[in-house]
């Protein structure tokens, strides 16, 4: 009778686990562009040390399962967006600059589009423009991630059921210099075109949806949180209405891939507000995939990883005393916006442009001289850079998104500085990047200790091919 009722118990916790190990029915799919583990660290340091008021909730980086992915491409040991974007989408290395195909250029076939072979809705979207390395390499197979015009159009083949990100690179073609028109290639297929705030109550009978930021002028991104203007559209906004939209519409379940692209671009700014902003508002999208999981556990994945890390970053710098992220919670400018007004600041004052001017400036924007004390060398310094401006003996510190003046550059040096954060590089660096998971199937990650990017798609592709 004793050994009948251990076979009993053994009999249900296998049935449990086999239970618990089914196919998740909402599979989620977060990548954070440029996120390494200083950014993730800075962010965890940022939550203990502020009154932030989303301090006390959960976070991602809070899941049971974690782990460590590495990202080199095929030619790279330090990859791009598109040799990343197409390992994570894909689960195979390809060269630099390629998008959904290998290093052969054979086209690849991504995770997204097997979730839609078995019946699931599937939303791809992202704060940046949706035609970005990253998100078309579930839609889209190129040789070149610059190949918008083409990548724009395979957009409209996939037959995804939502697609939402700010705007496309070359929706007429004028840059491939092959005339067209993305948007009746998109209406042909199918699709409602939202813009802006209205996609937040998107219409329900609308077979398919292509959702863009109102703005166009800022086609790379839908707008800097830091900034506190995201044109209508936020990445958590985007996640709980394409929630919304998929579930209603699909009793066999959905795939979501949501994008924190612009984290990506405070990255290669080196700002650290603009950043820290990016990636809090990538923490408060995957909550809205946890209050849903919260409904659904036993058939909800959520996972969270980056195609590579951007910037060198590093919670700690020699010359400060230790991290000081509080003195970022008052900043809302982003590095870009600074240049910008600096910039006008510089003309209209001409040659009469005084040291206090900028020092004005400066402490009414950053804090820089007042809340955030600097040493008469650390001023002398700025001095000098603002004259070198001011004589035209200063070149501008080029980035993979914008430009920046050399006082600009030095002031947000000395800015990261005092917060007690290091960058080593404008670009992206070779260093790994985090891996978290709950939920249903969230398990066959854990152990795996040390992934490559190409095996997360792979295992995903293993839980539905059932």
């Amino acid at each position: 009778m004793k050994n009948l009722r251990h076979y009993l118990v053994a009999l249900l916790v296998l049935l449990t686990a086999t239970a618990w190990a089914a196919t998740p029915k909402y599979i989620f799919y977060f990548i954070g562009d440029g996120m390494g583990m200083g950014q993730v660290q800075t962010l965890r340091t940022y939550f203990k040390t502020t009154n932030d008021t989303l301090a006390p909730l959960m976070h991602f980086y809070e899941f049971p399962v974690a782990g460590l992915v590495a990202t080199y491409s095929a030619d790279s040991d330090i990859t791009d967006s598109a040799a990343a974007g197409t390992a994570l989408a894909c689960g195979s290395k390809t060269r630099n600059g390629m998008i959904g195909m290998d290093a052969d250029t054979m086209a690849l076939t991504s995770v997204a589009k097997k979730m839609k072979a078995t019946g699931r809705g599937v939303a791809v979207m992202s704060s940046v423009c949706l035609d970005d390395a990253t998100p078309s390499a579930f839609y889209a197979s190129r040789p070149s991630r610059n190949h918008y015009y083409e990548i724009a159009r395979q957009g409209a083949a996939s037959g995804f059921d939502l697609l939402a990100g700010a705007y496309f690179r070359d929706p007429y073609g004028v840059r491939a210099k092959t005339p067209g028109n993305v948007f009746a290639e998109y209406e042909a297929a199918g699709y409602t075109l939202v813009r802006g705030r209205d996609g937040y109550n998107m219409p329900q009978d609308a077979k398919r949806v292509l959702w863009l930021d109102n703005d166009t002028t800022t086609e790379n991104r839908i707008g800097y949180a830091v900034d506190g203007d995201n044109g209508d559209m936020t990445l958590p906004g985007m996640v709980r209405a394409g929630i919304d939209y998929l579930y209603k519409r699909y009793p066999r379940g959905f795939f979501m891939m949501a994008e924190g692209g612009a984290i990506d671009h405070m990255g290669h700014a080196n700002d650290p507000a603009g950043f820290l902003g990016e990636i809090r508002e990538f923490d408060a999208a995957v909550r809205e995939a946890y209050e849903f999981y919260k409904k659904h556990p036993r058939e909800t994945l959520i996972i969270i990883t980056a195609d590579h890390e951007t910037g060198g970053l590093s919670l700690g710098v020699e010359g400060s005393n230790g991290p000081a992220l509080s003195l970022v919670q008052d900043v809302h400018v982003s590095k870009g916006e600074f240049s910008n007004a600096l910039r006008q600041l510089l003309k209209s004052k001409g040659a009469g442009v005084q040291w206090s001017d900028v020092r004005s400036f400066m402490d009414e924007s950053l804090g820089l001289g007042s809340t955030i004390a600097i040493t008469p060398g650390e001023e002398g310094a700025l001095m000098l850079a603002l004259q070198e401006v001011i004589d035209s003996r200063s070149k501008d510190v080029k980035t993979l998104y914008a430009n920046f003046d050399e006082l600009t550059d030095l002031i947000y040096r000395l800015y990261s500085r005092k917060c007690g954060l290091g960058w080593t590089t404008h670009g992206h660096s070779g260093s790994p990047v985090p891996f978290f998971a709950i939920g249903v199937g969230s398990e066959q990650f854990q152990g795996q200790g040390w992934m490559n990017n190409i095996d997360i798609p792979n295992i995903l592709a293993r839980m539905v091919k059932k």
